[in-house]
């Protein structure tokens, strides 16, 4: 009979900032980190200290203790401090798969910088797992996951809740839906398991005796693993002492003072794989009750979702491609600048940060990073594009408007860009006389064309005369006025990675304004819209034949949960607009099409009932035992709904804005998805999942909500997002809810937190789009690279006169390939080495051929290529494939 082997890991799970801000946190920190080298150097028996897989811990003491480094070096070194492989621990469903990717190569680039890294997934308080873990582990080397949530639910209060739906042991496999599989270790008493081991001998027999038994419960070897620490926890000082007790009172059983990769590197020596059971996908707890998914921190605080998704968005689809073309062009690209602009993001992508279930003052923090975040990208993106710019070959004629886009396929994009004319300089005339001498210039309006003279429709608005001032590089600041002017124009083909270069020429025949019809219709060459007088909407698809009516409704709920999770008001009080009658009008109607606007002015309950409760919370009542109703005292919130149809248009664009007066209530917007269904399928993290519409048996919350990234689409309805990853689908598919708002009062978890700012008091602007489409085919379909596309920004730069040598096209397409259908196209950047990176990810059931121009090595996440030079790929059904230039 093999001997138990106890492997206790000292550790402190480090929520950088959450019930406290980020300061308080990091002074106890930097005492946390002050006690742990002591004991690594001068106390026998205290061998190692897990850094909690996150590389910021490390970097926030050194930002205090810069002196510090070289012995943090020598402890890892000496495999004492044990690092890696993240560079934070982030939220896994609100974040991209680019941005995970990124935490995980900076993560190892900083943990290699100190000499070792901790080569195991390490996931011990993710709110759920999305399904492609373990082939993005299996790509960067991993074979083991550790995991705290997902299979065996831990709720609130560090609570462990057994279940015969958990795993039966705490070791398992883990399948991705390409194949790739890894050992999954759940942390199945959670990461606190052996927290505060007691000295004293009665105690620690106590102790053991409960904690040794809850371990072998779920074992499938006689490795054990105790966590020996918890949320913030101070290091055990007396662990070694505790350890030797434990010996002497346990004389069968080997303790340990561990860390994971001996841990791990013994549970594999002894698996029998046999007797594990796989798990496939995403691991979201479907199989528990449905209370402690902590699924509704999707919705708290959704404006820091929008600015997330926002800052994703810039430097994936903009900053990044930018610097690779502006890198054909001889100028540097900008790999440290873009790794601190991510990391700045990374800031907010931590679990408990982007999440919003922390204090009011933290998010505050997190309004000015994002701020920060997107000061950084736009100052990369612009400097690439100028310098791209200055060396265009452009006409001698016409204003040079040079558009990028990196969208991955082809696309028609409605275009917006300030244009400016007739500069008079402060160099050329006294400040105070330019703005009447500007003003006696002849009025005018703009003509477009394309580079081949085709003439592009275009909306001219004048913005008047306005200040401004170049920045050249090596004189001072040049000032000037200029007249300015709001171009709206559709370019109908922007190259899948690439730029196009237009023309505006001005001319003097101002065009006369035309009045918009009062018609509540809108209609292109592919859709039809017809507003009802409710403010609902029918749309039909003329390439389908597909009609879907009454959408877009909205609802109104008493939310008396909090920041983790959505609790239905007591009264069960529902309000909606299908009886309201809104005021309509046409907003603009334009040679690029029409939008029409919607004003509700819906009466709900002003909060949930005070006195009632402010005594449950106070109390601490559970948030699925609560019962307080609305109140009876009701306020007018004020929404506002734009569509848009635009010429090319295959897809209704809506825009809602909602000045937010009310407390404790959900705002969500409703979808009839004219069929029913038992799947629904939405995007998730590499990948287009598939999820059942009905929960399991054991699910007794009455709400089934979910977390998506780019859409969700059930039915004959799609509905594609920016930074709204909330929704929630029927039981038989019918109906579709987007959440557009979610007002509560406290972070909710192990105390009386309040955090009345995530009431949201303020106007919330929410962006969609909805489509129609046979939802079950949408993974086989062009839709998710379309929806992919229409997602991603453009950018488009006004040429300023430059005396550089023109050596680059009007035009440039840089995607080189070309793909089937259900191929998704996820970034194009340059590795460390200045090699080419192109990543996609293949959302089709059946194997597809990616055709390149030029041959590249097929690579790993990590940039590491694996194989030879090919121009042909056959990728695998759900398979990430990375291709590096070569």
């Amino acid at each position: 009979m093999t001997r138990k082997k106890a492997h206790i890991i000292s550790h402190s799970h480090w929520d950088r900032e959450w019930f406290l801000p980020l300061e308080s946190l990091r002074f106890k920190l930097v005492t946390l980190m002050d006690e742990v080298e002591g004991l690594l150097d001068m106390e026998a028996g205290f061998n190692h200290f897990h850094m909690d897989g996150q590389m910021i811990m490390l970097e926030d003491y050194l930002a205090v203790k810069p002196a510090k480094r070289e012995k943090m070096k020598q402890l890892v070194a000496d495999g004492k401090l044990r690092i890696g492989p993240w560079y934070m621990l982030q939220d896994a469903f609100l974040t991209s798969g680019e941005a995970n990717i990124r935490n995980l190569q900076y993560g190892l680039e900083m943990a290699k910088e100190f000499g070792h890294v901790e080569k195991i997934g390490y996931f011990p308080d993710t709110f759920g797992l999305y399904g492609q873990v373990p082939q993005l582990m299996s790509q960067a080397g991993f074979d083991t996951v550790v995991f705290g949530r997902g299979v065996n639910p831990t709720g609130f209060n560090n609570q462990v809740f057994d279940s015969a739906f958990a795993s039966k042991y705490s070791e398992m496999f883990w399948e991705s839906p390409d194949g790739s599989k890894v050992l999954g270790i759940l942390l199945a008493n959670w990461y606190s398991n052996g927290n505060e081991i007691p000295v004293e001998k009665e105690a620690a027999k106590v102790f053991w005796d409960k904690k040794l038994a809850d371990v072998e419960r779920f074992a499938s070897t006689d490795e054990w693993l105790f966590m020996n620490g918890c949320d913030h926890q101070p290091v055990q000082t007396d662990l070694a002492e505790a350890l030797e007790v434990a010996k002497e009172l346990y004389p069968d059983v080997d303790f340990i003072h561990s860390h994971f990769e001996r841990y791990q590197d013994a549970v594999k020596q002894s698996l029998e794989p046999e007797k594990l059971q796989t798990v496939y996908g995403e691991l979201t707890s479907q199989q528990s009750d449905g209370w402690s998914t902590l699924a509704n921190t999707a919705s708290s605080r959704i404006y820091l979702k929008q600015a997330n998704e926002k800052m994703e968005r810039l430097l994936e689809r903009l900053a990044e491609p930018i610097s690779v073309m502006a890198s054909d062009a001889g100028v540097p690209y900008p790999h440290e600048y873009l790794a601190f602009a991510w990391k700045l993001l990374m800031e907010n992508q931590i679990h408990d940060s982007i999440t919003a279930c922390s204090l009011d003052e933290v998010h505050r923090e997190m309004e000015v990073r994002f701020e920060k975040v997107e000061q950084v990208t736009m100052s990369l993106i612009s400097n690439a594009a100028r310098k791209l710019t200055e060396q265009i070959t452009i006409a001698e004629t016409g204003i040079p408007i040079t558009i990028f886009h990196a969208g991955g396929v082809e696309i028609a994009k409605t275009i917006e860009i300030e244009l400016e004319t007739d500069e008079i300089h402060f160099s050329e005339m006294h400040f105070e006389q330019i703005p009447d001498e500007l003003a006696k210039l002849p009025a005018q309006t703009f003509r477009l064309e394309t580079s081949e003279g085709v003439e592009i429709p275009v909306v001219v608005e004048p913005l008047g005369i306005h200040f401004n001032y170049d920045l050249p590089e090596r004189k001072f600041r040049d000032s000037y006025f200029a007249r300015k002017y709001k171009l709206t124009f559709i370019v109908e083909n922007l190259p899948a990675v690439g730029y196009e270069t237009l023309y505006a020429h001005a001319i003097s025949e101002v065009e006369p304004e035309v009045e918009p019809s009062s018609a509540l219709t809108m209609e292109n060459r592919f859709l039809k819209v017809e507003v009802a007088a409710n403010g609902t909407y029918t749309l039909f698809d003329k390439m389908s034949g597909i009609e879907a009516r009454g959408l877009g409704a909205y609802e109104d709920v008493g939310d008396i949960g909090n920041e983790y999770m959505f609790k239905e008001a007591g009264d069960k009080l529902r309000v909606d607009t299908l009886q309201s009658k809104p005021e309509m009008s046409v907003l603009r109607e334009d040679k690029l099409g029409k939008t029409i606007i919607i004003r509700h002015e819906i009466e709900i309950p002003e909060s949930a009932s005070a006195a009632a409760f402010a005594e449950e919370k106070r109390r601490l009542v559970w948030h699925p035992e609560r019962q307080s109703p609305r109140s009876e005292k009701r306020i007018i919130l004020k929404v506002a709904t734009e569509l848009t149809l635009n010429k090319h248009d295959k897809q209704l664009a809506v825009r809602v804005k909602i000045v937010n007066n009310a407390d404790d209530h959900r705002f969500r917007v409703l979808f009839p998805t004219g069929v029913t269904c038992e799947t629904h399928q939405a995007g998730s993290v590499f990948e287009v999942t598939t999820r059942p519409n009905k929960q399991a048996k054991e699910w007794t919350n009455p709400t089934s909500d979910n977390r998506k990234q780019a859409f969700v689409t059930s039915g004959n309805v799609l509905i594609a997002t920016h930074g709204l990853p909330e929704y929630e689908v029927s039981e038989n598919g019918d109906k579709l809810e987007l959440t557009l708002l979610r007002a509560v009062s406290e972070i909710g978890d192990w105390g009386d937190f309040p955090a009345y700012e995530a009431e949201c008091h303020r106007e919330i602007t929410a962006d969609f789009y909805v489509f129609l489409t046979d939802g079950s085919k949408a993974i086989n379909s062009e839709l998710p690279a379309e929806v992919n596309a229409l997602l991603a920004p453009v950018y488009a730069m006004q040429h300023k006169p430059s005396n550089k040598a023109k050596t680059l096209p009007e035009n440039q397409n840089f995607a080189k390939w070309k793909a089937a259908n259900g191929l998704v196209f996820s970034t194009f950047k340059l590795a460390k080495d200045n090699k080419r990176i192109v990543r996609f990810y293949l959302t089709a059931t059946e194997p597809t051929i990616l055709q390149t121009i030029h041959a590249w090595g097929k690579s790993t996440i990590l940039e590491e290529v694996s194989a030879g030079q090919e121009k042909t790929f056959t990728v695998r059904p759900n398979e990430i494939i990375t291709l590096k230039g070569v």
